[in-house]
């Protein structure tokens, strides 16, 4: 299926109404829906505030109300039925997000959807249809394209630090025998969807908008459930850097977060300190080809090359949510392009899918 049109939204006119923080209904009080999104609202009552929460949890309710003074609801249906809420979060199990989401959009209400936004291309295209026939936003909370490691990286590659960027390896690597509802399949478990996919939306944006080979390998080794647990995935555009991605849970020497090869150097290191090793070949003579035996049956000597090594300490990551939500409230109050588009969302999914696929892991 072609890829829908991205909702056409048009900024609203200044009034006392469209001025006043958003009003923002949460579906789902767990992990992220409490930990993430009604904490980082709070951080910006000037653009925000929590008009209403819907979750089975009678405590998580009652909690949700001392704190915030919101109305409350068990189901998600009335919810989005409270005309008092303008912007819905899903951030229910994976396996619902594209039906609570849906009904949002239909009940006219924008919606910020946790990972994994859909599971298919098929999902993705009918969020974006149900948002551009009501003109509303869809967006997916991939707030690690606000990481500050990632930041640094895509700014050194984009400087030409290292030159042309050949290969980008990323890598979460622990060990832990998992055992909640993100181990299941049937829950749209994983840590393809669930952890693999924040570090593959980062490198998608390095890499053009082309024709790609996949190599994916797909695996469950020591948690519960039976979902994946071991993802390594390398992505070969038609041009432009091969992206390799490692995030597994069974990896008891975890490696580095980031190995960036240039042609003019290397970026390494973990998510606060990064290391640039990078050279400058542009005023040195050009190398020629020999033909012949090497004298003395050597190999050539290395050239005596001018290095300059540099070490970057990276800001902790604690502006993710609060910069995702301060972009957010610019393209819903004025109009600006979603900082993450369903476009972008779909190209992710679409890797996602063929991942699976490859590696017999439906």
């Amino acid at each position: 299926m072609p890829a829908a049109s991205e909702p056409a939204v048009s900024p609203i006119a200044v009034s006392p109404i469209a001025v006043s923080p958003i009003a923002v209904g949460i579906v789902g009080l767990g992990r992220s829906g409490w930990n993430i999104h009604a904490a980082g609202l709070e951080q910006l009552p000037q653009h925000f505030r929590v008009a209403a929460v819907a979750d089975q949890d009678g405590d998580r309710r009652a909690e949700a109300e001392q704190r915030f003074g919101c109305a409350t609801y068990a189901e998600p249906a009335d919810l989005l039925a409270d005309s008092a809420v303008e912007l819905v979060v899903v951030a229910t199990p994976s396996h619902t997000h594209v039906p609570v989401a849906s009904a949002a959009l239909t009940a006219g209400k924008h919606v910020l959807i946790e990972k994994p936004a859909a599971t298919s291309t098929a999902e993705v295209d009918q969020l974006t249809e149900l948002a551009t026939a009501g003109g509303r936003v869809v967006t997916a909370f991939q707030n690690q394209r606000l990481d500050p490691s990632f930041l640094v990286v895509r700014d050194l590659i984009d400087d030409g630090r290292i030159g042309e960027p050949l290969l980008i390896r990323r890598t979460t690597h622990r060990y832990t025998r998992r055992d909640d509802w993100q181990t299941l399949r049937r829950l749209g478990g994983g840590e393809l969807p669930n952890t693999a996919l924040h570090f593959l939306d980062q490198l998608m944006t390095l890499i053009p908008d082309t024709e790609l080979q996949v190599f994916a390998d797909l695996r469950h080794t020591i948690t519960a459930g039976d979902a994946e647990d071991h993802v390594k995935l390398t992505i070969r555009p038609d041009h432009g850097p091969v992206i390799d991605l490692e995030s597994s849970m069974v990896v008891a020497s975890p490696q580095d977060s980031w190995f960036v090869v240039g042609t003019l150097g290397t970026i390494t290191g973990t998510a606060s300190r990064l290391r640039v090793r990078s050279t400058d070949i542009s005023d040195l003579p050009e190398r020629q080809a020999k033909t012949g035996a090497a004298a003395g049956r050597t190999y050539p000597a290395a050239e005596d090359l001018e290095w300059t090594e540099t070490e970057i300490s990276v800001p902790p990551p604690d502006q993710r949510t609060t910069g995702f939500y301060e972009k957010l409230y610019d393209t819903i109050r004025n109009g600006t392009e979603p900082f993450v588009t369903m476009a972008s969302v779909r190209r992710v999914v679409e890797v996602m899918t063929t991942a699976r696929r490859l590696a017999d892991f439906p």
